[in-house]
């Protein structure tokens, strides 16, 4: 088996997400969008991903309730199985849908969040527009973008200039980090027929898992189109041939990174991005 194999070990996405991201990386902009933006009565959860915003959501406070979606099958059966095992399911449900074909009515929100999830909707003002159309008037959307690698998340920056000199520019910028333009979120934010309340670039420090651990982790994730147009993995998990290439990666992108790599091989690293916070 292949290094990226070995990494794998037979688990899915969601599993990995939850395991060597949410716990240092993410959480870190939960409570910083639960604090700006207190969530109140009946919450939406806009690509809920692992669900742990929505969790995090259910407890902060026993009066809450709510609605998440999200498009990808897996993400919500492992959504559901995590909360039931938290005990939440009373107060979560989980709902297969995209974020600009909402399947709730008019105005029956009183809060909305969407954590680093905006940058990958294909129509952001259509998403934004839904937000809006099922908050209450005077809800309010919390939204969370990560800025362009470069602009304040070095850890990503470094990778991602390793990724474009090794295996090509066209494999960046990464896409969590493809919608870093501040005032295109505004645009957009007022296109939709949103208020905007506040819109601040804001960093946290942030802990990722070890640098070696990182790099597998999004080499999962890199491809070219192929002729049907499907993307095609660069890394075949299972294709041992490359892990010459994939060990050369792996000491670049720590040595890349040292000044944030801690005594346990963990990286305590700054994290910055775009938090909207808008009302209906």
């Amino acid at each position: 088996m292949g290094l990226i194999s070995d990494f794998v070990a037979g688990r899915m996405p969601p599993a990995l997400y939850e395991e060597y991201l949410t716990p240092g990386f993410f959480t870190p902009w939960t409570d910083a969008l639960l604090a700006q933006s207190p969530p109140r009565g009946r919450v939406l959860d806009v690509a809920s991903g692992t669900g742990a915003v929505s969790r995090a959501i259910a407890r902060h406070g026993s009066d809450l309730t709510v609605a998440a979606i999200d498009v990808a099958p897996p993400m919500i059966q492992f959504a559901e199985t995590a909360t039931e095992a938290a005990g939440l399911s009373d107060r979560v449900a989980f709902t297969l849908a995209s974020a600009d074909q909402l399947p709730f009515e008019d105005q029956s929100f009183d809060s909305a969040f969407c954590q680093q999830c905006l940058q990958f909707f294909p129509d952001k003002v259509a998403a934004l527009k839904e937000m809006k159309r099922v908050l209450r008037p005077g809800g309010q959307a919390a939204v969370s973008v990560w800025t362009f690698a470069a602009n304040g998340n070095p850890a990503f920056a470094a990778l991602e200039d390793i990724i474009a000199d090794r295996i090509g520019a066209d494999q960046v910028p990464f896409g969590p980090f493809a919608y870093g333009d501040k005032a295109a979120i505004e645009q957009n934010a007022e296109a939709a027929g949103l208020t905007i309340i506040s819109l601040e670039e804001q960093t946290r420090m942030t802990r990722l898992p070890a640098a070696r651990t990182v790099l597998l982790f999004d080499l999962l994730f890199l491809g070219r189109p192929a002729e049907d147009g499907a993307l095609q993995p660069i890394f075949d998990p299972a294709d041992e041939s490359k892990d010459p290439l994939i060990a050369e990666l792996i000491t670049a992108f720590e040595a890349a990174t040292s000044e944030f790599i801690e005594p346990d091989g963990t990286m305590h690293c700054p994290s910055t991005a775009n938090v909207l916070i808008a009302q209906a």
